[in-house]
């Protein structure tokens, strides 16, 4: 195999595996359990900190419920 067809093959087999959500989709509690770091801080949170989603879950945080707004991006 040529190196186009490698990279052809490694790009179509990682979007196999891909995973994506929607608004008003439900997080699960492996994603939510994941260690996230904060890139720029914000509130009590600092560059640099580790995050988890289930911090926000009232279900696993004690009782204080939220609604949160994910907003990923890079600029290259």
């Amino acid at each position: 195999m040529n190196k186009i067809g490698i990279g052809l093959f490694l790009l179509f087999f990682g979007f196999s595996f891909s995973q994506t959500y929607c608004a008003g989709d439900q997080i699960s509690l492996e994603h939510q359990n994941s260690q996230l770091t904060v890139g720029a801080g914000f509130e009590e949170y600092n560059a640099g900190d580790d995050l988890y989603l289930s911090d926000f879950n009232g279900d696993l945080n004690g009782g204080s419920y939220s609604i949160i707004f994910v907003e990923m991006s890079a600029s290259w």
